[in-house]
């Protein structure tokens, strides 16, 4: 599998490692997968997490079938976001937790999920918000790229190949600045929920790539000042829940 497959596996290796040695940042994704379960759609069909790492969601949600692009010790299954192998209207949900930005075809992936739903079944995105804390400490603190200067629909060729590189800002500029363009073209895919979160927590808990700036027992307090935030939104928020339902 070559360089691709090692990076990814290494990456993974880390996670599990973070997760193992930080209580705040699995209490947050323990709260966030909980969200995410809720909106689940009960329809027939299987539930596939894509991209889904370390497979943290299937302790949420067992039936969950956790995919990656490529074979990993995590993965039940191998599975390209972009050429999903299930057959027409055959799938009850597609769950995102951190992939979204990753896609190299927003618009092939909006055809797949399309085509591949349930009638009633959904869409749940997770994924980085850029609000105006946010985006300037994605840029100067995270890895990843973050660009939002690129038109939201657009291809991004540079993101082939690679099942890390990104653009963090792609699930802010597609339902949150240009969703008329996503509605236009998807009709089908009705956008239900969008919701803004993680305020404090998520940079406090330092996630999966820098140290933790507090200690786990501040969780509670903190998650009711979260809550409190929740006007500040568009301020503040560094995450956002996305749901789409098959008309």
């Amino acid at each position: 599998m070559g360089n691709r497959s090692t990076s990814l596996l290494a990456t993974l290796e880390e996670q599990e490692r973070v997760w193992a040695n930080r209580p705040l940042v699995r209490r947050l994704y323990r709260d966030w997968y909980r969200l995410i379960r809720e909106r689940l759609a009960d329809v027939p069909g299987p539930t596939v997490e894509l991209g889904a790492g370390t497979a943290r969601f299937k302790e949420a949600y067992p039936e969950a079938v956790a995919t990656d692009v490529e074979a990993t010790p995590w993965a039940d299954q191998v599975v390209d976001a972009l050429s999903l192998p299930y057959e027409d209207g055959s799938v009850a949900n597609l769950v995102l937790v951190d992939v979204f930005h990753h896609l190299s075809s927003p618009t092939r992936f909006f055809d797949e999920c399309r085509r591949v739903l349930a009638p009633g079944g959904r869409v749940i995105i997770l994924d980085p918000y850029c609000s105006a804390l946010s985006t300037p400490a994605y840029k100067h603190f995270h890895h990843e790229r973050t660009d939002l200067s690129v038109p939201p629909l657009s291809d991004a060729p540079e993101l082939e190949g690679s099942a890390l590189d990104s653009n963090q800002a792609r699930a802010t500029l597609v339902f949150f600045r240009a969703p008329t363009q996503f509605r236009e073209r998807w009709p089908e895919l009705r956008i239900i929920e969008r919701g803004r979160l993680a305020f404090v927590l998520y940079p406090l808990s330092g996630g999966y790539s820098r140290r933790p700036l507090v200690p786990a027992a501040l969780y509670r307090p903190l998650a009711l000042f979260e809550r409190a935030l929740q006007p500040l939104g568009r301020v503040a928020a560094f995450r956002c829940l996305v749901v789409l339902e098959r008309r």
